[in-house]
């Protein structure tokens, strides 16, 4: 009798023990990095877009504030640029959509230090956005309401799945 109860028990665990293999090897399973178009790879910055990308990390962690410009208010995506260029001698328009029409267009595969990358993300009505290109394949960016300015992968799936464009100003 207890050969029936074990031999009956041992399917029901070894399909258990199956189902929690297959589990842990998925949850480990490595991304799938995006396609090569999208990786922006990391180069050096012109003298000029190195002392832009300086003060713009000098910025990270100060607070988000809707139509703001200015370290001691806090910024939004727009109003971070403009101060950042601003203060570098570089006269850009202050509104994203604006921006977006400054300089001249950049091919994905080659955005260099300095230049202006746009995402479309539509969250809480915010629906394009804007940030400075470094030298390591990320951008600083004064990212939404609640958030401060900080540096991201250009590369991460998000921002990848969300790039809209860039330009050069420099």
């Amino acid at each position: 009798m207890r050969t029936g109860r074990t031999s009956g028990l041992l399917p029901a665990f070894g399909l258990a023990a199956c189902a929690l293999l297959l589990c842990a090897c998925a949850a480990t399973a490595p991304v799938a990095p995006p396609p090569p178009e999208a990786v922006v790879r990391p180069e050096p910055a012109a003298p000029k877009a190195a002392k832009i990308i300086r003060l713009a990390r000098a910025l990270v962690g100060t607070p988000y504030k809707w139509g703001g410009y200015s370290p001691k208010t806090g910024f939004d995506c727009s109003g971070f640029i403009w101060y950042v260029y601003h203060q570098n001698g570089v006269n850009l328009p202050r509104i994203s959509w604006q921006l977006l029409g400054a300089g001249k267009p950049v091919r994905r595969a080659d955005i260099r230090p300095g230049d202006l990358v746009f995402h479309q993300v539509d969250k809480d009505g915010k629906s394009l956005h804007v940030g400075i290109v470094t030298e390591r394949g990320t951008f600083v960016h004064s990212p939404s309401s609640g958030r401060r300015v900080m540096e991201s992968s250009l590369n991460s799936p998000f921002w990848s799945e969300h790039y809209l464009s860039a330009r050069r100003v420099l």
